[in-house]
């Protein structure tokens, strides 16, 4: 575990910096897309990823506060420096992106699904730099286990569910791509995106051992899963039917 990266006389948090890392991968990614058939201007896209970030940080802190709110307020600016940095919840940030992109759509009169299709493949890679980061500072972490894919994290042997997350969001971002450069009706991405994710997800979940609150018996990312997973099906159900109008701006 390695929560900071020492470069000199800079010390920067290992989970951001991984994050940032996947991120600019993923703009990369997003705007090389774009190129190939989106209808999504440059200019608009440059719109939407500031709203997209915004939202999604403000929604993944969110989250983070209702799963683990913070027991007193903060003192001093270093205390609120590590409140404001540390923790945060993935499905809150895809909630608070998707709100907007939803605002940009309205904005720009393009289609929405139009911009999660191309987000969807890309988006995956930022998601992938910070499961690293997780790894590196010893969150997100799974069940004791030795052997064949594990590490060690505070002296104790852990499933690496951190690099599997990764892995398999890298896989998926291939997946997702093939299929967006088929030129599929609207939707269709971004329900493969919903459903194969949220399946991911509600099974590594039962191999994970941190604590993340809880639904019921169902940790509160497998309760959200649920409700993922039901879009993604609609959608997929759904955009075949719609002729390329599929929710129109």
């Amino acid at each position: 575990m390695h929560p900071f990266v020492h470069l000199g006389p800079i010390t920067l948090p290992s989970y951001g910096l991984c994050t940032m890392v996947g991120t600019v991968f993923a703009l990369v990614a997003v705007f090389q897309l774009r190129k190939k058939g989106s209808p999504i201007s440059a200019d608009n896209l440059s719109d939407s990823l500031i709203w997209a970030i915004l939202l999604g940080f403000l929604g993944a802190k969110l989250l983070y506060f209702i799963v683990d709110p913070p027991t007193a307020l903060p003192k001093n600016w270093t205390e609120w420096k590590d409140l404001i940095f540390a923790g945060l919840v993935f499905y809150g940030g895809l909630i608070g992106g998707l709100a907007g992109l939803f605002i940009v759509s309205r904005k720009t009169k393009i289609n929405f699904f139009t911009y999660t299709d191309l987000y969807a493949p890309c988006f995956c890679l930022a998601h992938a730099g910070g499961r690293m980061g997780c790894l590196m500072a010893g969150c997100c972490y799974g069940i004791e286990h030795t052997g064949f894919c594990s590490v060690v994290l505070n002296g104790v042997s852990r499933l690496a569910t951190q690099p599997m997350e990764a892995a398999f969001l890298v896989l998926l971002s291939g997946v997702l791509t093939l299929i967006f450069l088929k030129k599929p009706n609207r939707g269709t991405v971004t329900g493969w995106y919903m459903t194969l994710y949220a399946v991911w997800r509600f099974v590594i979940e039962f191999f994970r051992a941190d604590e993340r609150g809880a639904v019921g018996f169902l940790s509160t990312s497998q309760f959200i899963s649920l409700f993922i997973l039901a879009v993604g099906i609609w959608l997929l159900v759904r955009a075949p039917k719609a002729n390329n109008d599929f929710i129109a701006a």
